[in-house]
């Protein structure tokens, strides 16, 4: 399932891609061109309220993430997969492959290369992502999110 994020929801398709999910940013602001080949119809997230039209738009009211995540929530959760869960670059929504120490040595801080053992890396913009002190938080709200919807 694709959920395209307009150009305003841009922290919302990062947070998105955390949960595992592809998340795309429009690069227009109107409706997103679906093709026809689509399995499944994309959801449309936006802010806007005039415009055109697609049968999978959803408004979101909120200028909070937390609260933009719980107004879809209904929607993302059936999509989400444990296994997936940040298996995206939340710059690029291209997903990660795992690498070794050796091969990232130049893009991680010293103090990271010498007290971590996984990497993964985006083959797109080669961001560098490890477990650390923000991955408790990140799983803090994922375990909120996936919770609250059983």
């Amino acid at each position: 399932m694709i959920f395209i994020c307009d150009l305003m929801l841009g922290r919302l398709s990062k947070y998105l891609r955390m949960l595992g999910l592809n998340a795309p940013c429009a690069k227009s602001p109107g409706p997103p061109d679906t093709g026809e080949h689509a399995e499944e119809p994309p959801y449309f997230f936006t802010k806007r309220l005039g415009g055109p039209r697609y049968e999978r738009t959803i408004h979101i009211r909120s200028d909070r993430i937390m609260e933009q995540l719980g107004e879809i929530r209904h929607i993302i959760v059936p999509h989400i997969r444990p296994d997936a869960i940040m298996s995206r670059c939340i710059e690029c929504n291209v997903p990660l492959f795992s690498t070794s120490r050796e091969n990232i040595e130049h893009y991680v801080p010293e103090y990271v290369y010498h007290h971590h053992a996984e990497f993964k890396q985006c083959p797109s913009c080669k961001k560098v992502y490890w477990g650390g002190s923000h991955t408790e938080k990140m799983r803090k709200w994922i375990d909120e999110i996936t919770e609250a919807h059983g």
